[in-house]
């Protein structure tokens, strides 16, 4: 009898915390978009207003959240909001770039508390990259020792195992395959770790700068060495089977009088962008490269890229063509990807984001050229609104608080001020 009573007692008590951890869960998850007050809380929360105002009160006590304002009156008392609070948890966003490492540490508003750019221009092994990550969670721990990290985001190109979370392959880089980042990682600093694929990082922090709501369905374009469609869909990230889905195939894709399969596939990546330059470049006797000398100079391909693409606004006829070709080839590209899914909004990311507005308007008028009246009137696109260097990263952090705060694997209470409260 008095087992049985044990047994009880501790199967009732596991349960009890259980329900009200995943209570703490439920408000915490809609603030990570915008404050709200108890009023609005109730609904997720679901429970007795007397029941939601002490599990806010705990939240409170352990600095997850903090009153921030008041709404607006209605004739009565202003209610308080409540949204995140910045003062005690940091989360480390790490963006694998390839070449080149970004890494950085934010609170729990996406607030950069430190950032830094390491092996910049070249390409890490895995090795490497574990190396670095784990001597900047050292440095962190030190600097923000009256902090409670949480863990660590990583955003990284190519494939990933979503039961394990490691990285299968990179495609444009030898010796990055099958290999336990997440594992390594929690191994050697006793942090939970979570990874995304970066461009879907870049649709997260877009997202989240912008407090776009997660209920209509959303398609970031991300251009980089690639371009890859986040899909949200249904209030949820489609990630498909190996964490990076929405690849475009510059081999499958048919663009209307560009049949050089070469030209739509440089297209496609800035190397790619910059390549065409150069051979476009070397073929001009040099009496007539002089215009292009700035450009020719730069060192990085992506700030080649940009200055490409500003070129062909300017009239240099090399750019102007270049350019030409991208639009045509992105415009092919989104509008199969609207045809298929039918988002409610288009973001145009990622490099993209940074291209002048003049290109910009092309594209989108492209786009929209190909795409019967009914679907082009009731889909938006616009350029994305965050062009921060850190964008992977932190959209890697909001991704990691996001798996954080659902996963009841994670102590929300733990009172360490160093480990990983898992």
């Amino acid at each position: 009898m008095v087992h049985f009573y044990y047994i009880f007692c501790k199967t009732f008590v596991k349960r009890y915390f259980g329900i009200l951890m995943s209570l703490h869960r439920s408000i915490i998850k809609p603030l990570l978009s915008a404050p709200l007050a108890l009023a609005e809380l109730q609904p997720a929360a679901q429970v007795s207003l007397p029941t939601l105002r002490k599990a806010v009160q705990e939240l409170i006590d352990a600095r997850w959240i903090r009153v921030v304002g008041q709404a607006e009156a209605n004739g009565g008392r202003p209610a308080m909001l409540f949204g995140l609070d910045d003062g005690l948890h940091t989360i480390i966003g790490v963006h694998i770039q390839l070449p080149g490492i970004r890494l950085m540490t934010a609170d729990l508003n996406g607030g950069i508390l430190h950032e830094s750019e390491v092996l910049h221009g070249e390409v890490p092994s895995p090795a490497d990259v574990v190396q670095m990550i784990v001597e900047y969670v050292a440095a962190r721990r030190a600097q923000f020792s009256d902090r409670r990290l949480l863990g660590i985001g990583i955003a990284t190109p190519g494939f990933i195992d979503q039961e394990s979370g490691d990285i299968i392959s990179v495609g444009r880089v030898s010796g990055w395959g099958r290999f336990p980042m997440c594992r390594r990682l929690e191994g050697l600093t006793g942090l939970p770790v979570i990874i995304a694929n970066d461009i879907d990082c870049m649709a997260f922090a877009e997202f989240q700068h912008t407090r776009q709501p997660f209920d209509r369905n959303l398609a970031y374009i991300g251009f980089d060495e690639g371009v890859k469609a986040s899909l949200f869909l249904n209030g949820a990230l489609y990630k498909g089977s190996f964490g990076n889905a929405g690849l475009i195939a510059s081999h499958l894709l048919h663009v209307k009088d560009i049949p050089d399969r070469q030209q739509v596939h440089d297209a496609l990546t800035i190397m790619g962008v910059n390549q065409r330059f150069d051979r476009e470049l070397a073929e001009r006797p040099a009496s007539s490269r002089a215009a292009y000398a700035a450009i020719d100079a730069l060192k990085s391909r992506r700030k080649r890229f940009q200055a490409i693409l500003q070129g062909a606004v300017d009239g240099l006829p090399i750019c102007r063509g270049i350019a030409d070709t991208l639009v045509s080839v992105l415009a092919a590209a989104v509008a199969n990807i609207i045809y298929i899914v039918q988002p409610d909004l288009v973001v145009m990311g990622g490099f993209f984001s940074t291209i002048p507005p003049e290109l910009h308007a092309e594209v989108k008028a492209a786009i929209g050229a190909h795409l019967p009246h009914l679907i082009d009137n009731h889909c938006i696109i616009q350029q994305a609104k965050l062009t921060s260097p850190n964008s992977a990263a932190m959209g890697a952090a909001h991704h990691f608080l996001q798996e954080y705060i659902t996963n009841p694997d994670y102590d929300l209470f733990a009172l360490t001020s160093s480990g990983g409260g898992r």
